[in-house]
């Protein structure tokens, strides 16, 4: 039933997102044909995706729902970048041929780099243990590349047999020029980078705080109908978990007093075991088979331990360590299982997930814009921005009281960095573009006018289709990660826009520096 009702919301979120695209394409282009263009290459691609996930034999639901639409919203940019640089190269050079030429030699760089970021930020996830990540980030990181490679094999070739229909089709900018933005951006960027640098300590320590959910026990609120039956059983049978503790077979009287111990214990309300059941006189002989097996096997004594205790939390952290504590003060081998017991383990597994999977996603990015961009202060300066955008995004839970699924807080770190990180790539380009022509001041207000279009398609796309999900899905796991994507875009945004222009002015004299062959403009 969960299942079947995820994929049902999923489908609606879908309809809606494709809705929502198609109308920020027709705002932002200035062809009626132009966003049914796009849309056909990024349909392709998500087909490819979805078809070609048949390699991996089975993924996950999750992956599955959530696979084409986190796609749509994360690739539509790409699309966007290089028939943005078509339509400018166009303005310079009558033959399209020879303009979609230098349209590819201007965007392939930036295009490039944010798609390989972005396909590194999801193969991170395959370094988790728990193989949500793995499964979630291998279907997106396929999903990445074909989009990858639609746009620079497929999309060239399409936009050149349709583009006598874009032209018969033109229509007036429908967006303000963005001129007045960029001089708006360039009086207050000195000031939001001095607030950029205040918040990323305090942002750090915040992220670094919150309370987590680890297992599944939470994912279902009580407004779903797996939920509101969840609540009813407990309701009449009260909340308990069953543990089930296998020791070696043959000494009953240690059994009897490890028996003892545990029942010591105030969460454990009854333990159903041989020497509990039978006792300890009575030899194993006496008993028929069928019985027999349900308490003993060739080699271990089974202990079936009923907890008045949650699935998670705290509390039953503690007595899961209590428990195996006591076990081992009895036996040299044991077995526990159970709920609470698998998400500790969970628990255990996932949180020493965390520093490998950003780190290794934080180098990677790094060397990737190293080797495109040919400098050594940008990489620092542009994974910084969009860590401390993911910081603050996932601060709000700490100071809003949240318990979030660790799952989710794992998985969003690289989604938002491989995801995000384009924008600051695409702005800084531009910059570097623009640098050599012009004085700092005016190759800041010339890339931001010239390149916010491009991010607000894309991002206003990527914070809807996150909203969306979070907003509809009454999968929780789905939800939660919808809310952080559709925030952590905006978080995004707001410090490529805002903080970023003043880092690359202030920093303008080490990037000159460190950046190979920059040749930057001497004049005022």
């Amino acid at each position: 039933i969960a299942t079947n009702s995820t994929v049902k919301e999923i489908s609606k979120i879908a309809a809606f997102a494709v809705a929502f695209v198609l109308i920020v394409l027709i705002v932002t282009t200035t062809s009626w044909v132009e966003p049914f263009v796009i849309l056909i290459g990024l349909g392709i691609a998500i087909l490819l995706n979805k078809g070609t996930n048949i390699i991996f034999g089975e993924i996950s639901f999750v992956s599955n729902a959530a696979g084409a639409i986190l796609q749509l919203a994360v690739s539509l940019d790409y699309s966007v970048f290089l028939i943005h640089r078509f339509e400018e190269s166009r303005k310079e050079i009558n033959d399209p041929h020879r303009a979609m030429i230098d349209a590819l030699c201007k965007s392939t760089s930036s295009i490039l780099s944010s798609g390989v970021t972005t396909v590194i930020g999801f193969v991170a996830l395959c370094l988790m243990r728990f193989r949500i990540g793995p499964d979630l980030g291998l279907v997106l990181a396929k999903g990445v590349a074909l989009s990858l490679i639609c746009v620079f094999v497929f999309m060239p070739n399409l936009i050149l047999c349709v583009y006598k229909l874009l032209d018969k089709t033109r229509h007036r900018s429908f967006m303000p020029s963005f001129d007045k933005f960029g001089k708006a951006v360039s009086k207050i960027m000195i000031p939001f980078a001095c607030v950029f640098a205040i918040i990323i300590v305090p942002s750090y320590l915040a992220s670094n705080s919150n309370s987590f959910y680890y297992g599944s026990a939470h994912i279902f609120g009580e407004e779903t109908q797996l939920g509101k039956d969840t609540a009813a059983i407990e309701e009449a049978f009260c909340r308990s978990d069953t543990y089930v503790l296998l020791v070696p077979k043959g000494d009953n009287a240690t059994q009897l007093e490890l028996s003892d111990e545990l029942k010591e214990l105030p969460q454990v309300t009854n333990i159903i075991s041989y020497v509990d059941t039978v006792g300890t006189e009575i030899p194993e002989n006496y008993l028929d088979e069928s019985t027999l097996s349900q308490l003993v096997s060739e080699n271990y004594s089974r202990m079936v331990i009923q907890l008045d205790t949650d699935y998670e939390g705290e509390s039953t952290f503690a007595l899961v360590e209590k428990i195996r504590q006591t076990a081992q003060d009895f036996y040299d081998e044991y077995f526990l299982a159970g709920n609470g017991v698998s998400t500790y383990d969970l628990m255990d597994t996932v949180t020493s997930d965390m520093m490998k999977v950003n780190l290794i996603a934080i180098a990677a990015v790094f060397i990737v814009l190293l080797i495109t961009m040919k400098s050594i202060s940008l990489p620092i300066i542009l994974v910084l921005s969009i860590e401390t955008a993911i910081w603050l995004n996932l601060s709000f839970p700490y100071f809003t009281d949240k318990t979030i699924f660790y799952i989710v807080y794992l998985i969003i770190s690289s989604i938002q960095l491989g995801a995000t990180v384009d924008y600051a790539i695409l702005l800084t380009d531009r910059y570097l573009e623009n640098r050599r022509e012009m004085s700092k001041k005016q190759a800041i207000i010339s890339a931001i006018s010239s390149c916010t279009v491009s991010i607000l398609t894309s991002a206003s796309v990527l914070t809807v289709v996150g909203f969306l999900l979070g907003y509809i899905s009454t999968h929780g796991l789905l939800a939660q990660l919808g809310m952080f994507i559709g925030r952590g875009t905006l978080c995004s945004l707001a410090i490529v826009m805002f903080a970023l222009p003043g880092l690359l002015y202030i920093f303008d004299g080490l990037i000159h520096k460190t950046t190979k062959n920059a040749n930057f403009y001497k004049g005022a």
